[in-house]
């Protein structure tokens, strides 16, 4: 294996080589010239492209609408999410598939991993079946309630659903609500309400926090991952996970290679 100190950055095959990613920097290794895959390992890696799959549905469902910077861990994290799930379903190798009663293994995700919305909110967000709408209640808070840095004067709170439809390889677009809190103003409660169309498909319910700092009129991003978040706090419809007491380990590792959107506000550090 070898690095890369040039200018020159690539991914892919070259020749005999092929570049790569990893922690940020970028590494160069030879093309085997040979590859022995037992039936074992084959049916294996039909699972991995399940998972894979199925992650990349999710990011790619939920990239209009989530807002936040990720981290380099953050594709494989999910990754390794969805294999697991996959893996506590069916054990016929080669062949399994997502099961519903499992999927709800995928809350507590983290977009950012460095920070969970525990760590800056005061509660626990709760997702309620209202007929044709998913509802979340933010309570009352100020500025003594969520944790954030000194400079910040707005906490954003957004909810994102999107539905994924892993046997047909289907994502719906993405909704969302947000509420803007301002520490300047007295604390009020209000509710996020998402639609909500019951079906074939897994609704995922994201629930973004971020911090912002007005400066000449204008709103400005937070960029310290200590103050932004974003987690998975439901999977409608919701059922309770059956635990197969199974421990999978040593799964691959995969180059992230997402690029989630943010909105039209300028992003600066703390």
């Amino acid at each position: 294996m070898s690095k890369n100190t040039g200018l020159l950055r690539m991914t892919g095959k070259i020749g005999e080589y092929v570049g790569y990613y990893r922690d940020g920097k970028q590494y160069f290794r030879t093309m085997p010239k040979h590859v022995r895959r037992s039936k074992a390992t084959q049916l294996s890696a039909i699972d991995f492209g399940t998972a894979s799959k199925a992650a990349k549905l999710i990011r790619q469902g939920l990239r209009t609408e989530l807002n936040i910077r990720h981290d380099n861990g953050m594709h494989n994290r999910l990754n390794t999410d969805m294999l697991r799930i996959l893996y506590s379903g069916s054990q016929q190798r080669g062949s399994r598939s997502f099961q519903r009663n499992k999927l709800s293994m995928l809350t507590g995700m983290r977009f950012n991993g460095k920070t969970e919305l525990s760590r800056l909110l005061p509660f626990t967000p709760k997702v309620v079946q209202d007929g044709n709408s998913l509802r979340i209640a933010i309570p009352a808070l100020g500025a003594g309630d969520i944790r954030h840095a000194r400079n910040t004067t707005h906490i954003e709170i957004k909810a994102i659903a999107v539905g994924v439809n892993f046997k047909e390889g289907a994502y719906q677009e993405a909704a969302s609500d947000k509420a803007l809190i301002d520490f300047s103003k007295p604390a009020v409660a209000t509710e996020l309400i998402l639609p909500f169309k019951a079906g074939e498909e897994e609704t995922i319910v994201v629930l973004q926090v971020r911090a912002f700092d007005v400066m000449d009129g204008k709103m400005y991003v937070l960029g310290n991952r200590k103050y932004f978040a974003a987690d998975i706090i439901d999977i409608i419809p919701s059922l309770p996970t059956v635990s197969t007491g199974i421990a999978y380990h040593d799964q691959p590792e995969i180059k992230p290679s997402l690029q989630l959107q943010s909105d039209v506000y300028f992003i600066r550090k703390e």
